[in-house]
């Protein structure tokens, strides 16, 4: 699906941690504000003989004990993150952090906490009645019971928190994510914009510098067709562009000259040039080939002399694999959200040269003089050779004569050389 910006940023918004935090912080304040107001609503004949002291006994064990957990918690999660940037990939950190799990349990320590120290202000100022302090005590009861439930499952998430293995994992899902919504909308939900096609119009370009995170396809359609004009796209997601950039060119729009240098502007084509955000990070959603980059870095890491584990790099190619069988052939079932595409805005596609390469390249240049990789490298590309795409199995054939000439070079023994040429797809 491709979002909207609105919706895009606030997704955005709902992945940072402080989001959760403060919705259980304030969902605590608010049951134990409440608990004054039902309290008097309570008969005499379920108050179970509940007073202040044993209500106040029980919130201070949970303020001291969640104080503990949720400050060793976030440093161990902090720990953990920077463990998996330093021996996988500094990209990997952004992602692991917006991890939901991860979340969910820290918020719930934070939140027991606040409720727990908020209930305890309450009730020294006291606005707890008899029958308040009955509403408490088993609040705190059905508190503790969340906390028991997140503490096991953070036991089980301490277990795989900041391994290779999860990293991976956590990045192959979103690469896969992104890579299937881009097959499934292989132009962004716009139409295809030739290679050899003539641009004209009007041109548009960027007031800063950073790479596209997100593209706003639709509002870009809804503008040309309220006018009926058209938009031809020459940047996509993740493409890095400088001050001065052209983003893209117009015609049949109501915009003026693109002066950037000399801050003229108009809301017509600052509205347009908005729809492609530009920031300093990449991102996954709408970029398949920064997920192949991430996983890149982490096998050359992996292939590093420091670190000398080939296996891991290898274990990275056969996920690559996974991602790129998601290609499409031409004689695939046309995804539905394809055979009416928005209208009056035209993109590039991604090539499947570009895939392969962003995904392979750096591994077969690093992996040169290791004969498992190469053999790992050469099975994986004659499995793509044999792809239902010509261009995807042509890629796959450029990629492994590459990866040839590599080997060849990097490989001291002769016999190696010929494994590994031996399992090569055939021209």
């Amino acid at each position: 699906m491709i979002l909207t910006q609105t919706l895009w940023h606030l997704r955005e918004l709902t992945r940072q941690i402080w989001i959760r935090v403060a919705l259980l912080s304030a969902l605590a304040i608010f049951a134990a504000a409440l608990t004054p107001v039902l309290g008097p609503l309570v008969p005499d004949a379920v108050r179970f003989g509940i007073d202040e002291t044993a209500a106040q006994a029980l919130l201070e064990i949970l303020t001291n004990s969640m104080l503990v957990v949720a400050t060793f918690s976030l440093t161990v999660m902090v720990t953990a993150h920077n463990f998996a940037a330093s021996q996988a990939s500094p990209r990997a950190h952004r992602l692991l952090r917006q991890d939901g799990r991860t979340q969910s349990i820290l918020a719930t320590f934070i939140g027991a906490f606040v409720f727990a120290l908020f209930s305890r202000i309450v009730i020294s100022v006291g606005l707890y009645g008899d029958g308040g302090f009955s509403i408490i005590y088993l609040v705190t009861i059905f508190v503790i019971g969340l906390v028991i439930v997140a503490l096991i499952r953070w036991v089980q998430q301490l277990s795989e928190l900041g391994s290779m293995e999860a990293t991976t994992t956590r990045i192959e899902e979103a690469a896969h994510n992104a890579m299937k919504t881009r097959m499934d909308s292989p132009y962004l939900g716009c139409t295809r914009l030739p290679e050899d096609a003539e641009l004209t119009g009007q041109e548009i370009f960027s007031t800063k510098s950073g790479y596209v995170q997100h593209i706003d396809a639709n509002a870009l359609s809804e503008a040309a067709d309220a006018s009926g004009g058209r938009v031809d796209l020459v940047v996509l997601p993740g493409d890095w562009v400088a001050k001065g950039d052209l983003l893209m060119r117009v015609s049949g729009l109501p915009v003026v000259t693109d002066v950037p240098t000399t801050g003229d502007d108009s809301a017509e084509y600052t509205d347009l040039r908005e729809n492609v955000l530009i920031d300093d990070l990449q991102s996954f959603d709408q970029d398949p080939l920064f997920g192949f980059q991430v996983m890149s870095e982490i096998a050359q890491r992996a292939l590093s002399p420091s670190l000398n584990d080939p296996r891991t790099a290898i274990d990275v190619m056969h996920r690559q694999s996974r991602l790129l069988a998601l290609w499409p052939a031409p004689s695939d079932p046309v995804p539905d959200n394809t055979r009416s595409p928005l209208p009056g805005v035209r993109t590039r596609e991604i090539s499947a040269e570009a895939a392969i390469s962003t995904a392979l390249d750096a591994i077969a240049r690093d992996g040169a003089g290791m004969v498992e990789v190469q053999m790992a490298l050469q099975r994986m590309l004659a499995r793509l050779a044999e792809h239902g795409d010509p261009e995807m199995a042509k890629a796959a054939r450029t990629a492994s004569a590459r990866a040839i000439k590599l080997s060849d070079a990097g490989l001291s023994l002769e016999q190696d050389r010929i494994r590994v040429r031996e399992i090569a797809p055939k021209a």
